[in-house]
C-alpha cells in the first residue's frame, strides 16, 4: 500500500527522496505565486514553470490546482503542529514559551500572510476553520500537561470550557486580522496582545480556583 505526504499527492511513492523534492518545489512554487500573484495567477502550468518542472511531472502528484490547495493548506497545518510540538517539549527553562508558540501561529508561510488568507478564504468556503481550530486544539491542550508548568507556576489544568474559550479567542483573533489586514499578523503589539490575552486568562482561572 502506498503510503502519502499529504492529500491529493498520487502515484508517486514520498518515501522516495526524489519525490519529497518534487512535492517541496511544487509548493514552493505554489506560495511564491499566490504571494506575488494571488489565486487568479495559479495555474499548473504556472507552477510547473516556477517549480522549474515538467507539467507531465506536476500531474504525476497532482491532478488539478485544487489539490495543490489542499495539499497546502494541510502541509501548513501539519508543519505549525510540528512547531508547536517541538517548542512546548523541548526543555528550556529561560526562553519565553508562550510567546514562542504563539509566534509559531502568527508566523505560518514563513510570515506570508497573502497566502495563509488566501487558504483561509478556500477552507472557510469548503470545510470552515476545521484546520485552524485542530491546530489551536493542539496548542491549548498542551497547556494542560505537565510540561506547562514550566512556565505558568501553579498551573490548574485548564477545563474544556477554558480550552474552548482560548481556542476560539485566539482563531477569531487571526481570522479577523487575516481579513482586515494580513499586515497585522507580523506586528509585534499583536503577538505582545495575546500573550498577554493568554496569561491574563489563565490566571484569572487560578484566582477563580485556587489550589486546594
Amino acid at each position: 500500500m502506498e503510503n502519502q505526504i499529504a492529500p491529493g499527492v498520487k502515484r508517486r511513492s514520498p518515501n522516495q527522496a526524489r519525490s519529497r523534492d518534487k512535492l517541496e518545489l511544487i509548493f514552493e512554487a505554489s506560495i511564491r505565486i499566490l504571494n506575488k500573484q494571488g489565486l487568479e495567477g495559479l495555474t499548473t502550468n504556472r507552477i510547473a514553470e516556477v517549480a522549474g518542472i515538467s507539467i507531465g511531472t506536476l500531474y504525476q502528484y497532482f491532478s488539478n490546482k485544487q489539490e495543490i490547495l489542499n495539499a497546502l493548506g494541510q502541509r501548513e497545518i501539519e508543519t505549525t503542529i510540528g512547531k508547536i510540538t517541538e517548542i512546548f517539549f523541548t526543555p528550556n527553562e529561560e526562553a519565553d514559551k508562550l510567546r514562542m508558540l504563539v509566534r509559531a501561529f502568527l508566523g505560518a508561510f514563513d510570515g506570508r500572510h497573502q497566502v495563509r488568507k488566501i487558504l483561509l478564504d478556500i477552507a472557510l468556503t469548503q470545510h470552515g476553520l476545521m484546520g485552524m481550530e485542530h491546530s489551536m486544539r493542539q496548542f491549548t491542550g498542551m497547556m494542560n500537561s505537565p510540561m506547562a508548568a514550566q512556565f505558568f507556576k501553579n498551573l490548574h489544568h485548564l477545563t474544556e470550557m477554558d480550552l474552548f474559550v482560548l481556542s476560539s479567542a485566539i482563531t477569531g483573533i487571526i481570522r479577523s486580522a487575516l481579513v482586515r489586514d494580513v499586515s497585522l499578523l507580523s506586528e509585534q503589539e499583536l503577538e505582545d496582545k495575546i500573550v498577554v490575552l493568554i496569561r491574563s486568562y489563565i490566571a484569572q482561572v487560578q484566582i477563580d480556583h485556587p489550589k486546594q
